[in-house]
């Protein structure tokens, strides 16, 4: 059934009145008439009495009962158009550790608010260990673990690396560089950066030495560092440390563990979601390689401060 129909006799039941109409639509009083014709011969029966020199009009008993059935086609047709003129929304679920979520993802977020694409994201907060899990039982369509698990028919890419700084609240020892052994590891607030890091770890600092705390977020050590104590963490962690919180951050004089941050996938889900899966992939991928340009400029920019270029050279190396 033709929209402008229906607009007209809505309008019509409304105003009551053929001239009042017309002036509404910006039609004549004749293209009224027509319309309204043309709308009776189509649900066969009269919708409107009209008498010869009356200005007003009124509806028949058909009119009373059509009038909720067109103003519901135009609400369904208003849906219609509106859906239509919407961006196609984009629907993940994705699954992060607190530190990537904290310090390495949460300008992306805010990024994505500005993106042509309507993204609905259902953010999750977890341990590598059920990234994983919950990827495999389709619960999480993308993860972000720290750690690499061979699972069957889960896809895994290792998409980021870091090397390890110190964080304090002073400098130590009255060192920029620092080696382990100017360290007391009964002052370290421990974490956890995954098993690579537990082995070199174990290299420097031998399992009698007992970490003042041991903790696994980035956050509550920080909570916790005070004038003694002092903790290890990524360069992206201690770089956004370094521009927001009072903190001193010191590189390290030895080559130090990578913390590794891989994207897990569902080989099933990537089919069944692939548009979701390929574009949210281009898009952290295409971030993270820019936010790895912004650390090289910052770390460039702190070893010259201080003096430090062997050790900028070190973390140049590990991102390539």
């Amino acid at each position: 059934m033709e929209k402008d129909l229906l607009e007209t006799f809505v309008m019509l039941a409304g105003v009551n009145n053929i001239s009042k109409t017309a002036q509404a639509l910006y039609i004549s009083q004749a293209a009224v008439s027509h319309r309204l014709k043309k709308l009776e011969e189509s649900v066969g029966a009269e919708l409107v009495l009209r008498s010869k020199g009356a200005k007003q009009t009124q509806l028949t008993a058909a009119g009373r009962q059509f009038l909720p059935l067109a103003q519901n086609w135009l609400d369904i047709d208003r849906e219609v158009e509106n859906f239509q003129h919407r961006p196609q929304t984009l629907e993940l679920t994705i699954g992060t550790v607190n530190s990537v979520n904290n310090y390495l993802f949460s300008e992306f977020y805010n990024l994505l608010k500005n993106d042509p694409l309507d993204w609905r994201l259902h953010i999750r907060t977890l341990h590598s260990a059920d990234i994983y899990e919950q990827v495999r039982l389709n619960v999480l369509d993308i993860g972000f673990p720290l750690r690499e698990q061979h699972i069957p028919n889960v896809r895994v890419r290792n998409i980021h690396s870091e090397t390890l700084m110190v964080v304090s609240r002073h400098k130590i020892n009255d060192k920029t560089v620092l080696m382990p052994s100017d360290l007391d590891g009964e002052k370290q607030i421990y974490i956890n950066w995954g098993s690579d890091y537990v082995y070199w770890h174990s290299l420097y600092f031998p399992s009698y030495v007992v970490p003042k705390f041991s903790v696994d977020t980035a956050k509550i050590a920080l909570d916790l560092l005070d004038d003694e104590t002092w903790f290890f963490a990524p360069y992206s962690i201690c770089l956004e440390l370094r521009k927001k919180e009072n903190c001193w951050i010191s590189g390290l004089g030895v080559q130090t563990s990578a913390r590794n941050l891989f994207m897990v996938t569902d080989k099933q889900t990537e089919r069944t979601k692939r548009r979701e899966i390929v574009l949210f992939k281009w898009r952290i991928l295409h971030y993270i390689r820019k936010k790895e340009r912004d650390f090289v400029s910052l770390l460039k920019q702190y070893h010259m401060d201080n003096q430090t270029e062997y050790v900028f050279e070190k973390d140049i190396n590990q991102l390539r």
